[in-house]
């Protein structure tokens, strides 16, 4: 092959390799901005469902990025009307008086661009 041609052809598969990488990485960024939705189940210590219970979700930078009160049955749905950003998340959970719960599992959920993802919170024995 021609030196001329030859050397033609390596630039523009360079130039192609590099429009694939930053496509990949443009989309990568944007799916990240797909909204996500969390069903949250909070059980007690006996794994029945624990109700009125404000629920955080914390991010990784120890920032409350949802909350929100579980119906009677320990249910709630954050990201329903909004969305929520895919990430790695941790929870709070409180009592009606305040008081923080120790939480058994999960230790952290990490939640996909565009899913919907289904949390079951378990809670320890509450504290003295």
């Amino acid at each position: 092959m021609l030196p001329r041609v030859k050397a033609l052809l390596l630039g523009m598969a360079g130039m192609l390799a590099l429009a694939l990488l930053l496509g990949a990485t443009a989309s990568c960024d944007m799916m990240q901005q797909i909204p996500c939705v969390m069903k949250i189940l909070v059980l007690d210590q006996n794994d029945q469902p624990y109700g009125y219970v404000a629920i955080s979700v914390i991010d990784q930078d120890n920032v409350v990025i949802a909350s929100g009160q579980a119906t009677d049955r320990g249910t709630l749905i954050l990201g329903k009307t909004d969305g929520m950003k895919a990430g790695t998340y941790t929870f709070i959970v409180k009592n009606v008086s305040g008081i923080e719960l120790p939480i058994r599992s999960p230790d952290k959920v990490v939640l996909a661009p565009g899913r919907t993802i289904d949390v079951v919170i378990k809670l320890g024995p509450p504290p003295d």
